[in-house]
């Protein structure tokens, strides 16, 4: 038979009011609360950057494959280059990526009656994705690819819209400025629909179209592109298969750009991100450690009395110090668990109920986005559980210290 595991068990089991089960419920729901909101944290800042990183990925793919361009943070590519099935194929084939398209890209302006409006036009073809875009909300439909020249259409997005005071259905005229043209080539456009991804580089700056229509303004031949956009199944992975593709298939000036290459300062700012979740963690680990060792001290003092009847009776120090220990540990799983429901509670009613706003001008989303990994959750119990069993080892090392006879004259 364990004693010490029974005689902390009897302690637990105990209900007569004191102050050190007070302090004990204290220490407790404090636990809790730290627990949840190293939770709530952890879910808030991975949901964040899931969420931006998706949103970037999905307008450009994780790797671009283009020309050499000394600034790779500049979409534009400085001239286009002829489209290579096969490349594209064996591009395709790579183990991890998801797709492959071509796309190019040209600068216009938006001519919408007395507004203006300078615009970056994406062009793509008929083979686009389009329904893996759940990042953005598309609304319409996508320009008509079966048009024989090319699709008289644009999809803009709805900051656009709503900057030149036009919706789905309305035309506007788009002019190309081109530095080999005596005048700008413009053109009579529908829009056929619109998008929204809620980030000011991509809604304030692009639009998509026909890239058969970049072809025609821009003189070009009937497979000039500026590039092609991959996607792959996991963008843990965009280095490893961008230089995997560049050592295999690609010749110079040909080479590839990553999402991280070309939006720098983005990814920068989300790295920082992760400070702010360690801090958070640190913080609430060492409320819940304080408060858990408060409460032990106190109870380790209430308990001066049956201390030194123990000792009287021949227990050793060790034993007596593993019963307060199983206490403790019996507080700290409590505190755990509890925090761990109401954490996961609280993220799943954030996942599904959206009932936090945020600035979408400042934060690219109108809603706080959760993700919750089973093993971040398993991570953050194991280490609160161990990290306060190790600083509990400090105030239960008074028990060596605790004088037989003085203890028993201590009521």
């Amino acid at each position: 038979m364990n004693l010490p595991f029974f005689i902390a068990r009897r302690i637990a089991a105990n209900r007569k009011a004191s102050f050190s089960r007070f302090i004990i419920r204290l220490a407790t729901v404090a636990t809790t609360l730290s627990v949840a909101v190293m939770i709530v944290a952890v879910a808030v800042v991975f949901g964040f950057k899931e969420t931006i990183k998706d949103k970037m990925f999905v307008f450009w793919g994780h790797i671009q494959i283009a020309p050499f361009n000394p600034n790779p943070s500049s979409i534009l590519s400085p001239s286009p280059f002829n489209s290579d099935p096969a490349l594209l194929q064996h591009i395709r084939r790579e183990p991890g990526v998801r797709s492959a398209h071509p796309f190019a890209v040209k600068a216009g302006i938006l001519n919408a009656g007395p507004v203006m409006e300078g615009i970056k036009l994406k062009g793509v073809d008929r083979d686009y994705d389009w329904s893996r875009n759940a990042e953005i909300r598309f609304s319409g439909k996508p320009p008509d690819f079966s048009a024989p020249d090319y699709a008289h259409q644009v999809v803009l997005s709805q900051t656009t819209l709503d900057k030149i005071n036009r919706k789905t259905g309305d035309t506007v005229l788009v002019y190309f400025i081109d530095p080999e043209q005596s005048t700008p080539r413009f053109r009579k456009l529908a829009i056929s629909g619109t998008f929204h991804t809620g980030m000011e580089e991509v809604d304030n700056n692009f639009c998509l179209c026909d890239i058969r229509l970049l072809r025609r303004i821009s003189n070009w031949d009937s497979s000039a592109i500026n590039g092609y956009q991959v996607s792959l199944d996991d963008y843990r992975l965009s280095d490893t298969i961008a230089n995997r593709i560049y050592h295999k298939y690609l010749e110079p000036p040909m080479s590839r750009t990553t999402m991280k290459e070309l939006y720098p300062n983005i990814f920068n700012w989300l790295e920082l991100m992760n400070t702010n979740a360690y801090i958070i963690l640190v913080i609430m680990a060492v409320v819940a450690v304080i408060n858990m060792s408060t409460a032990l001290l106190i109870f380790i003092m209430e308990r001066t009395n049956m201390i030194g009847t123990l000792k009287a009776l021949g227990m050793p120090s060790g034993k007596m110090q593993q019963i307060f220990l199983y206490h403790a540990g019996n507080v700290a799983i409590k505190g755990i668990v509890g925090g761990t429901v109401l954490g996961v509670a609280f993220c799943l009613l954030q996942y599904y109920t959206h009932f936090i706003g945020m600035d979408e001008s400042a934060y690219y989303m109108d809603y706080a986005p959760v993700k919750l990994e089973a093993w971040q959750v398993l991570l953050i119990d194991a280490g609160t559980f161990i990290f306060c069993l190790l600083v509990m080892l400090l105030p239960v090392l008074m028990v060596r210290s605790i004088n037989i006879v003085k203890a028993l004259r201590f009521k």
